[in-house]
């Protein structure tokens, strides 16, 4: 019986990025589990010698791959290329599918998308539609394919009366870029994983920001998430103890979860990050196919205020990929 997994992953940058290294702690995590599990294991890099994959890929021929890819060249709009091979090749292979994964990429797309199936999102502008900035509104300029918060913190809010600053980024490239409505209120991140009955749900997360000054944008930018040195990572806190939120917020944001699972045809697992106006209106801010599974990432705390630990969350996001459960393939 074959029951090889192949994990693979992007190749790192020769000086690796603290982001980048990340992905090394989540094929050790994802490894070790599949191993309890009883698979065997093989890892393999990604870059963009695509036909060395595919050939890779076809000579170790495996039962499944574990997706592990988050960028090639340190570039995220090469994410879905690998998808693009697995399903070439007709192997099934963890996480969102070849489409999704691209729509979830791309955040105008993913915006435009989730503006068409009615899921609410904050209004953008892309940088050839500068002229249509509300000066009474803040903003955020956003990269378009960036994960893990690449090139996002808070020198890019700016007010929309602020000319120079929008005359600055008017000179930007147009599909790297764009600018997003900048929603004031409290962040949350909430996770989604495959389950036998669909998606469940995992303990909402609430990103908390203490000690910021009036006036600092509180903000989940890269500095909060990787500068561990930095006044923003030692002043962010995750936490599951949240407090004043309506049970009508939270009912609506767990449909919005599971219309973007259903509708966009996410699979696996996927963490979606809102943000909660002063009305209690949450917004899509941003939708994380495949998001990262080290054990200090919001997913993976989900999981184990869930009550799950590694072995059955990979467990659960193989038998999605499988499409059965893994205990059939010793039948």
């Amino acid at each position: 019986m074959n029951n090889l997994a192949l994990i693979l992953y992007n190749k790192l940058s020769k000086i690796p990025t603290d982001d980048e290294l990340d992905v090394l702690e989540q094929v050790k995590i994802v490894s070790g589990a599949l191993k309890q599990l009883g698979f065997r294991t093989k890892t393999g890099q990604v870059d963009m010698n695509l036909q060395k994959t595919l050939d890779q890929i076809k000579k170790i021929n495996p039962l499944f791959i574990f997706n592990l890819v988050e960028t090639i060249n340190n570039r995220g709009e090469f994410v879905y290329f690998p998808a693009a091979i697995y399903h070439f090749l007709e192997i099934p292979f963890t996480g969102s599918p070849l489409i999704p994964l691209f729509f979830a990429a791309n955040k105008i797309r993913a915006k435009m998308e989730m503006k068409r199936l009615g899921i609410p999102t904050p209004d953008w502008i892309e940088l050839d539609k500068l002229h249509r900035i509300n000066p009474a509104k803040n903003y955020i300029l956003k990269p378009i394919w960036e994960e893990g918060s690449v090139g996002l913190d808070e020198h890019c809010i700016f007010k929309g009366d602020d000319t120079a600053f929008i005359l600055e980024i008017g000179h930007k490239n147009k599909d790297y870029y764009f600018v997003e409505e900048f929603i004031e209120g409290r962040e949350f991140n909430i996770s989604i994983i495959a389950g036998p009955n669909g998606p469940e749900v995992l303990p909402f997360a609430e990103m908390t920001f203490l000690n910021f000054p009036e006036g600092k944008p509180k903000i989940m930018g890269y500095t909060a998430k990787w500068k561990e040195d930095s006044f923003e990572y030692l002043n962010t806190r995750r936490t599951f103890e949240i407090e004043g939120f309506q049970q009508k917020a939270k009912k609506r944001m767990v449909q919005i979860c599971k219309k973007c699972w259903v509708e966009m045809g996410l699979k696996g697992y996927v963490r979606l990050d809102f943000r909660i106006d002063s009305q209690g209106a949450p917004y899509v801010i941003d939708i994380n196919a495949n998001p990262c599974l080290s054990g200090s990432g919001g997913f993976m705390a989900a999981c184990e205020m869930g009550g799950m630990k590694p072995p059955e969350i990979i467990k659960k996001i193989v038998e999605h990929a499988l499409g059965h459960p893994i205990e059939a393939l010793q039948t």
